[in-house]
């Protein structure tokens, strides 16, 4: 499947880039050049069709691929950060990762913002469907339409993307809310937040007409974030206890 071909390649190179500079900065710049460069050249290619074309004709499956790679290669650089121990912790090291997952960071929060804004507002402005349904019945949307594939294995026609996709098309902004708001008070709105974005979501396609409002969509989404805030909660937890208590974030 190419996907995890792709990501096979991205973490070895990622190692292996990571082994040889022992720079946590320089793995992140590589791998923040790699997505601008990428999405420069979708852009690009789709620009001499105009800019409402590049709008609403968005390739989600080259994107998902995209993203994919991305998340692979910073994952090697975050796993290599959990376990550093001794010379692999040194101070210049320590500091190479913070400045690294900054500048990385900032570059796929912004591509991000502009995925959803594309995603639940440029795409869908553009379509109408008068018969726009509702469903209120868990299991019986859009999952009972991918699970079958996924547990017979069947990828094709794109069913790996649009399941994964919209399973975790959240997770990211999960993990990130979840770091700014670590040490903020009120701790149940980050679990709430979800519910309600997901759901103004649904209800928005539904009363515009810009698409099929779906309890499976809304609970995907929200079970996504909460895997993103869970992300981050681990990885802490193996932080602190690989330092034995010494450093409790990465």
């Amino acid at each position: 499947m190419q996907e995890v071909f792709l990501l096979s390649v991205t973490l070895g190179l990622t190692l292996l880039m990571f082994l040889l500079s022992k720079s946590h900065f320089l793995c992140s710049l590589l791998q923040a050049g790699g997505l601008l460069l990428n999405a420069l050249v979708f852009i690009i290619n789709r620009l001499q069709f105009g800019w409402r074309d590049l709008l609403t004709h968005m390739d989600y499956e080259w994107w998902f691929r995209i993203i994919l790679m991305w998340i692979g290669g910073v994952s090697v650089t975050i796993l290599i950060r959990l376990m550093a121990r001794k010379k692999w912790n040194a101070p210049h090291i320590r500091k190479s990762f913070g400045s690294g997952f900054l500048v990385s960071s900032i570059v796929f929060c912004i591509l991000y913002i502009f995925l959803l804004l594309d995603l639940f507002i440029f795409q869908r402005s553009e379509f109408s469907d008068p018969a726009a349904t509702l469903n209120l019945i868990p299991f019986k949307g859009a999952f009972a339409t991918y699970w079958p594939h996924i547990k017979a294995g069947r990828f094709t026609d794109g069913i790996f993307v649009q399941f994964f996709g919209n399973l975790l098309i959240f997770a990211p902004l999960g993990f990130y809310m979840g770091l700014w708001w670590r040490k903020r008070p009120h701790k149940w709105i980050l679990y709430i937040f979800p519910v309600i974005l997901a759901g103004v979501i649904e209800a928005c396609q539904y009363v515009f007409k810009i698409g099929q409002g779906d309890i499976d969509d809304l609970w995907m989404n929200v079970v996504g974030f909460l895997l993103g805030i869970l992300a981050g909660k681990v990885l802490d937890a193996i932080r602190t206890k690989v330092t034995k208590g010494k450093e409790k974030t990465i």
